[in-house]
């Protein structure tokens, strides 16, 4: 292993950590009680104030497209892509790390089983509120692709866009919810580390136990 690798490692670590730790700090704050009733509330109150017609058609067609179900959809897409590539590491990244999101939010949604903010203005929008799924699965899904793509481009600049359009999806999504009322921002700050964490610990366990990707590839290539 290179020091390339290393130093890519030592991030994802970083991530997985820092991560994780939040995701325990917030569910364990929000199982003993309402110690983040103020935060929760004032942030609220700032995305109400916030609200216009435009902003709201704006921000709903961005929770529809940013919506769990499309984005893993465009994951198996995008998947499908890489295979065609012959990259099998970057496949099976996608659809683990996806996939441990969903199953981690969902058991946490289950178990929590927390009501929605009453500032919710989605018709018809069902559900426990902790923690945010659109927010897991979209982090998830700009993280698995910002790092599986990033080698792509053949210049810096392009590799900088590329990152720059992943933080921005991602933050879109998260931010749509809280403005449409439909999480608490602990929702929201739970949801962004399920999926920082899902693909972290992804990317740390295939690069620990799958050898280097050109190993993958080759053999992909031999089938």
């Amino acid at each position: 292993m290179n020091f390339s690798q290393l130093l890519k490692n030592f991030f994802f670590l970083l991530v997985a950590i820092f991560s994780g730790a939040a995701l325990l700090v917030i569910s364990l704050s929000v199982s003993s009680g309402d110690e983040l009733t103020p935060f929760n509330v004032g942030v609220e109150q700032i995305f109400v104030h916030l609200r216009t017609p435009f902003l709201t058609q704006f921000m709903l067609f961005i929770t529809n497209i940013g919506s769990p179900f499309v984005l893993s959809v465009v994951a198996i897409l995008l998947s499908i892509f890489l295979i065609l590539k012959r990259d099998l590491y970057d496949t099976l990244l996608y659809a683990v790390s996806i996939i441990a999101t969903i199953v981690i939010f969902t058991i946490m949604k289950n178990g929590f089983a927390l009501p929605r903010p009453d500032s919710n203005i989605i018709a018809g929008l069902s559900g426990w509120s902790y923690p945010s799924g659109h927010a897991a699965v979209s982090s998830a899904f700009f993280f698995a692709t910002g790092y599986s793509f990033f080698d792509w481009p053949k210049h810096w600049p392009n590799r900088v866009l590329l990152v720059f359009f992943c933080v921005v999806g991602a933050s879109l999504v998260s931010i749509s919810r809280l403005y449409l009322g439909a999480h608490f921002a602990v929702d929201v700050l739970a949801g962004i580390s399920i999926g920082l964490l899902s693909v972290s610990v992804t990317v740390l366990i295939f690069n620990m136990f799958l050898s280097e990707r050109r190993f993958w590839r080759q053999t992909l290539r031999g089938l």
